[in-house]
């Protein structure tokens, strides 16, 4: 409320005003004479706004009066009326009074029938009410999405006027590529096309159907990126879809799409939606809405999986991704595995149905993978060994195996770039050997020994839990992937990892990643320094894919293997066979030891045992915390289950009553588990002591004290100097 010259101003929604000592005063000495009204009795009018003022400060509603003054008594606010037009006669309060009641009235009746309509049409068709608001939701989101995209066209247009096309000469001696391409290769920082990207970009741009074979992290990624974003740059009509990306997991599929995103950027300024993937574990109906979309989906980048659901659901949509000009198969050596891909044999049916009707020429098919060898999928430890023979053609076999499945529209042309080695130079292998029971203490050891962004991959979702859980109770910063999670959880993991390993890179503290073989293909994670194999690969090529999360973008890193003595004897030994050069195969090397063409990892006796006692520690909480989280998921499981049914639960409780003790076994006290905790947190507060030595600084071979003053040495150990994995490695092949 302003009072300003005998006017008052007020808002409804405000409270009493109050004034300050002084004010009283002053009011109770300068008093006005006049009738002492209330507030409602007085006649007041409304603010009229200006459009040009906006919301007026945030004030809405506003009223004033003029000719009353305001008197403070006793902290109480009194209306003086000085003018009598001030003041509403009763019979406007009365018609006033008389037409609130009456609205108030009518709108109560009618909000009650309202509600009764309501209540029984949601009886008869919740469902269909439910599914109109979707509807509802998604036309306002789509609205929404669209009204971000008009601003962007202009901006784009405006911003190409004043540009100059970046200078890329190795780029422009291989093919011509547009102002798009150009700009986006040089934001990125890509100067000169690797090997892979020198082979393919002619072929490609003359329409050949490819395959093609390259080391991990070779830049496989562009060199089908670039010719699907030079078509959709020179593509005119925005209802044709270019071409099709398959990926085997949609991670993959989604970093796929943002590295065609960065190199687009121009194009997707345009067109928001040009690029799109399409993957399970994402809303169907979101997908399904944004297909809608003009100039939508121009490149999909897919998971079979669901991009067969949409087709299947919707047919209009197989005439249309018919008549792309290019399918990719990235990762493509999966479809070599039988079961795989039956969603992908059918894609290809539907589609290739499809343009046989309107157009018999086929689609330009382009496949690429690190792995092309009908040897490396079968499984170690039942593979014979009379299969491990020299061939010659292998690439011949494989094209002969794939072109059985894939419609290829001319015979395709083989791109290898791969040395005769299957494991890059830039990767040093190392071998931790150790009792099947010790693979928690060893990876602690290792990670405690060289600090850094590390990468374990563990054959089973279990391993993955458990692991994740024993490295959090060690203080070490860790996180999980596996096909159990959700994709939203899988995506939030990972953006967690990256965020955590930026801080603890610059202090030197290990981060870590734990997955299952969902993360080991075609992943970009920057920085991995470790690749750990918690247990040995099922299959050889596996174990390429794994090793090829390190040295990537002609980096190096180091590759670690955690084996016992029965894998050592068998699996281990087909592994490197397999992983040889074909020059291994001649007689000369026939009973070649091959388990021993992997140099082992050094291992520190004292600092194993003074890591022993936390370990077992932390492994004994870690299985106390899955059992007792699983027991309770089987518990409400089994509740819902009994209620729903109708069952008492004591009649199954012999069913699950075995299984059930195995996991209370592991389980412990609420008293036992917080002691356990204690004693472990306080294990951890004490430094790690190489040799043991806690009683003088200046004692033996390590000055403790020089170290410690110049900041030297090891972060986590006292008395070890400060080492390096690849280094370390680097080091004992020199002395070998």
């Amino acid at each position: 409320m302003v009072k300003n010259r005998g006017k008052v101003i007020r808002n409804p929604r405000a409270g009493s005003p109050k004034a300050g000592k002084k004010n009283q005063a002053k009011k109770k000495l300068n008093a006005p004479q006049g009738k002492v009204v209330g507030a409602t009795e007085l006649n007041w009018k409304k603010v009229d706004i200006p459009d040009t003022l906006d919301d007026y400060g945030g004030f809405y509603g506003l009223e004033e009066i003029d000719g009353v003054d305001v008197k403070v008594v006793d902290g109480k606010v009194q209306f003086i009326a000085r003018d009598e037009s001030a003041v509403k006669s009763k019979a406007d309060e009365d018609k006033s009074e008389s037409k609130s009641e009456s609205e108030e009235s009518v709108q109560e009746q009618e909000q009650e029938q309202e509600q009764e309509q309501e209540h029984e049409q949601a009886e008869e068709s919740g469902e269909e009410e439910r599914e109109q608001e979707q509807e509802s939701e998604e036309e306002e989101q789509e609205q929404d999405e669209n009204q971000e995209l008009k601003p962007n066209v202009f901006n784009a247009e405006l911003d190409l006027e004043d540009l100059s096309a970046p200078e890329l000469p190795e780029w422009q001696k291989i093919v011509p590529l547009s102002f798009t391409v150009l700009s986006g290769l040089a934001q990125q920082g890509f100067t000169s096309p690797t090997d892979i990207q020198r082979e393919v970009l002619p072929l490609a741009f003359k329409n050949e159907d490819i395959m093609g074979k390259a080391a991990t992290g070779s830049g496989k990624t562009l060199a089908y990126g670039i010719p699907l974003l030079e078509s959709l740059v020179h593509e005119s009509d925005p209802s044709k879809s270019i071409g099709i990306i398959f990926t085997p997991t949609r991670e993959l599929a989604q970093q796929v799409t943002q590295h065609l995103k960065k190199l687009g950027q121009l194009v997707v300024k345009k067109s928001k939606f040009a690029i799109l993937p399409l993957t399970g574990g994402l809303s169907i109906q979101k997908q399904e809405r944004l297909l809608k979309y003009e100039n939508s989906a121009r490149i999909v980048v897919a998971t079979p999986g669901r991009f067969l659901e949409l087709i299947e659901k919707n047919l209009d949509l197989i005439p249309r991704f018919a008549h792309i000009k290019t399918l990719v198969l990235d990762e493509a050596d999966r479809l070599l595995q039988d079961g795989h891909f039956d969603e992908f044999e059918k894609i290809l049916k539907l589609l290739g149905s499809s343009r046989k009707s309107v157009n018999k020429t086929g689609w330009q098919t382009m496949i690429f993978s690190a792995t092309f060898s009908l040897n490396l999928f079968g499984k170690l430890v039942t593979m014979p060994w009379k299969s491990f023979k020299k061939n010659e053609d292998e690439m011949e076999q494989v094209l002969k195996h794939l072109m059985q499945k894939i419609r290829f529209k001319s015979k395709p042309v083989i791109v290898d770039t791969n040395s005769e080695e299957k494991i890059k130079s830039q990767i040093r292998e190392s071998l931790i050997e150790c009792g099947p029971m010790e693979r928690d203490l060893y990876s602690y050891y290792f990670l405690s020994i060289y600090p850094g962004t590390t990468l374990i991959f563990c054959n089973s979702i279990d391993s993955v839990k458990k692991l994740c859980a024993y490295l959090n109770n060690l203080k070490i910063d860790t996180f999980q992937i596996h096909s159990s999670m959700t994709q939203k959880n899988r995506l939030r993991n990972l953006e967690r990892y990256l965020q955590k390993s930026a801080q603890n890179t610059a202090e030197n503290k290990a981060t870590v990643l734990v997955a299952s073989d969902v993360a080991a293909r075609g992943l970009d994670i920057p920085g991995i320094k470790h690749v750990v194999h918690y247990h040995l690969p099922r299959t050889a090529d596996t174990y390429i894919h794994r090793s090829g999360r390190t040295a990537r973008a002609g980096n190096e890193g180091v590759s670690v293997m955690i084996c016992s003595p029965e894998e050592a004897m068998g699996p281990l030994r087909k592994l490197r066979k397999m992983l040889a050069d074909k020059s291994a195969d001649d007689e000369t090397n026939k009973h070649k030891k091959w388990q021993n063409e992997v140099p082992l990892l050094p291992i520190e006796s004292d600092i194993v045992s003074e890591l022993k006692e936390r370990s077992g520690l932390a492994s004994e909480l870690a299985d106390h915390q899955l059992a007792l989280t699983s027991i309770n998921k089987e518990d409400s499981w089994m509740q819902q289950a009994a209620q729903d049914l109708g069952v008492d639960i004591d009649s199954d409780e012999e069913f699950v009553g075995s299984k059930k003790n195995k996991k209370q076994n592991k389980t412990m006290g609420k008293s036992e588990a917080k002691q356990a905790r204690a004693y472990l947190n306080q294990l951890l507060s004490r430094p790690i002591r190489k040799d043991r030595r806690q009683k003088y600084l200046t004692g033996g071979f390590v000055n403790l004290a020089d170290n410690l003053v110049k900041k030297r040495g090891h972060d986590s150990i006292i008395g070890h100097e400060k080492v390096d994995a690849l280094e370390t490695l680097k080091s004992k092949k020199r002395r070998n």
